[in-house]
């Protein structure tokens, strides 16, 4: 929660921003300039392609490994994986390593938002609905006695995703509105 001493979310974003600059050296980014081990921009981006790359590589090739036989030749599906996995690695990774500091508007205690308090009760709640969504699916497969086709088991699971991702945000609602009045 948010306490009087520390300011309104804005006031955080400009001391934040203000205790980011120096002698007209620009210290702030919005992809951020160093990472948490000390390293520039080069480090930054570097470290995370690379190490993006070889996650991705390594899931291409355990993929391969596991895969059913598919129209696509060995490495074509590799490399198909390793692009497809090998995105969203770069990005975690850069997640991982950005000093967090040094990306432009961001607060120095993002704990202290009462907006992180919102979302993480939110989130709370999110999981409670995916658990009753799921144990309602389980409860209907136990007493179903015929094969369930692999399409309608991928639909079921989409669709817990989704109750839970509903019912974070209708939850996040919710707190935020209980807040506000």
């Amino acid at each position: 929660m948010m306490n009087n001493q520390t300011g309104t979310t804005s006031e955080l974003h400009a001391e934040a921003t203000e205790s980011n600059k120096t002698t007209g050296k620009k210290t702030t980014s919005a992809f951020g300039t160093k990472t948490i081990f000390g390293g520039g921009k080069v480090a930054l981006w570097g470290t995370s392609i690379v190490a993006g790359i070889v996650i991705g590589v390594i899931f291409g090739v355990i993929a391969f490994i596991i895969r059913r036989p598919t129209q696509l030749n060995d490495w074509t599906f590799i490399i198909l994986m390793a692009v497809l996995i090998g995105g969203c690695s770069v990005g975690f990774c850069w997640v991982t390593i950005v000093d967090r500091t040094t990306i432009t508007g961001s607060i120095p205690h993002p704990e202290e938002n009462v907006e992180d308090t919102w979302r993480t009760q939110a989130m709370s709640t999110g999981l409670i609905g995916m658990v009753l969504a799921d144990t309602v699916l389980l409860l209907l497969v136990a007493f179903y006695d015929k094969p369930i086709p692999s399409v309608v088991a991928a639909f079921a699971l989409l669709g817990i995703m989704l109750i839970g991702l509903l019912t974070m945000a209708c939850a996040y609602f919710v707190y935020r509105k209980k807040a506000m009045a």
